[in-house]
């Protein structure tokens, strides 16, 4: 099995898989396919069995990962007279998630879970920061899709918010 996201790309099956769910993709909007390659070069992949608390709301990591294989929950601890714990979104593969602590290096707002076995590409603030000064064009592109994934995620919750008030 590849372990590295350069190894994946290089394998035809998952490769080619990879490509179809990159076209798909927000976070990947606008890549080219030797931008992809190219990205592989700062990506790292972490698996997560069943389970596993991929990272919880309150730490203080600054990594952005995307489904590759298998399903994340994202939750958050709801406190008051009763603690409770709300689910906020399931992703699949494609999906992105923790940007925010990716640009903005605070605590983590919610939580992650591997709903099922999941393999994850990840790319972390100091690879970011690398990025930046090796490839500043893909950088800016990966800039300006994790903009968009944000803003598009903003708009969401403005739109669901209305409804309570």
């Amino acid at each position: 099995m590849p372990q590295t996201v350069g190894e994946l790309l290089l394998a035809p099956e998952i490769g080619r898989r990879i490509c179809e769910m990159l076209d798909e993709s927000a976070w990947a909007k606008d890549l080219a396919w030797p931008d992809i390659q190219a990205l592989s070069d700062y990506m790292t992949i972490l698996d997560f069995p069943k389970h596993a608390t991929i990272f919880s709301e309150g730490d203080t990591s600054d990594y952005m990962s995307v489904v590759l294989d298998g399903v994340v929950e994202i939750v958050k601890n709801e406190e008051g007279e009763e603690f409770s714990t709300k689910f906020l979104v399931r992703l699949g593969p494609g999906r992105a998630f923790g940007e925010m602590a990716l640009v903005e290096g605070r605590p983590r707002s919610a939580s992650a879970v591997a709903a099922e076995d999941t393999r994850l590409l990840v790319l972390t603030r100091q690879a970011f920061d690398r990025l930046t000064r090796e490839n500043k064009s893909l950088a800016l592109k990966m800039a300006m899709n994790i903009a968009r994934l944000i803003s598009f995620r903003l708009r969401h919750t403005s739109s669901r918010l209305l409804r309570y008030l």
